[in-house]
């Protein structure tokens, strides 16, 4: 299995899409974004992060959907070395821990090392991330706040969305504890988007994975409608996959949690319009990855900023 080796060197500044030199804003957020890189038949499994192809796509999901936290903090945005599509359809378990590990999981933590050691200056800070991005978000959950309690201390919380955060996952690690509510600070907040009715596969998901509701931010079954929802932000697209417009759309999605499947249901949107086009094999029609973002886009702005207020109030409630 061929990879891209060299970790990516963080001290420069074309490593980073976002980091700015004179931050603003009292808080910060770090983000990582899902999978931007399409391996040809002859590319590695895992690219460099100066690979081209996968900054331009970073880019547009950045702008267009991890924006979403653009007012909570100062904007900080590793590129990093990224694992095809076909490592998570690879059966071989072996092959793909060797392929994350010596790509991605070694530079998002350096990456976050980097941040913290050199940028953060002592900022609390919000860790937010889509799909593989948020896969990789649990090793600094994980490995990085094991060895570095201290920096926990300063989470805001870390929206891990996209990719199934599991009891089994915080029962092997104490330290984290995950969101009950609106405000709760220093919490993971994680869900995965389907059509009703969806039983198939969802490579984004496993076995006993916790969820939260992005409208409401309640943790049961209760159907939060459209009208609550603070907006979507939809981008159309051509026939070749080119942006055309970026809609805002008011009370456009709701949300309802299948607590047994682990996910989000939303009902008032069709399941074809968020199709992922030329990878239908890894997200069947029903599963809305595309739409974790755009669909509470607003929602999550809210939350993210609340959370904050939250932190320099000195307070939070869990509801």
């Amino acid at each position: 299995m061929t990879m891209i080796n060299t970790p990516t060197d963080y001290t420069r500044d074309e490593n980073w899409m976002y980091r700015p030199e004179n931050p603003e804003l009292p808080a910060d957020v770090f983000y990582l974004y899902p999978t931007a890189y399409y391996k040809t038949p002859q590319g590695p499994m895992v690219c460099d992060a100066s690979h081209q192809g996968m900054r331009l796509r970073a880019r547009e999901h950045v702008d267009y959907k991890g924006s979403a936290f653009l007012t909570a903090g100062n904007y900080f945005v590793p590129y990093y070395r990224q694992a095809a599509l076909e490592c998570l359809l690879n059966l071989d378990i072996t092959e793909n821990e060797a392929a994350f590990a010596q790509g991605p999981v070694t530079d998002c933590l350096g990456a976050f090392h980097h941040y913290i050691t050199h940028l953060n200056q002592g900022r609390p800070f919000i860790l937010a991330g889509h799909s593989q991005g948020s896969l990789m978000m649990q090793c600094i959950l994980s490995e990085y706040f094991k060895k570095h309690p201290e920096v926990q201390q300063r989470m805001i919380a870390a929206y891990c969305i996209g990719f199934a955060v599991t009891r089994d996952f915080m029962k092997k690690n104490p330290h984290l504890k995950f969101a009950q509510g609106r405000q709760d600070l220093g919490s993971i907040i994680s869900y995965n988007t389907e059509a009703p009715g969806y039983t198939g596969p969802n490579i984004t998901l496993a076995p006993e994975a916790l969820v939260i509701n992005p409208i409401s931010w309640r943790r049961d079954e209760t159907l939060a409608p459209a009208a609550q929802s603070l907006g979507s932000r939809i981008v159309l697209r051509d026939a070749r996959g080119c942006v055309t417009a970026v809609e805002d759309r008011p009370h456009f999605a709701d949300a309802q949690l299948d607590l047994k499947r682990g996910v989000v249901v939303c009902s008032t949107v069709p399941a074809a319009d968020f199709r992922v086009i030329g990878q239908e094999a890894a997200f069947p029609q029903g599963v809305m990855h595309t739409a974790d973002y755009p669909l509470y886009y607003y929602d999550l702005r809210k939350n993210a900023e609340e959370r904050a207020a939250a932190w320099f109030s000195g307070g939070a409630c869990g509801i």
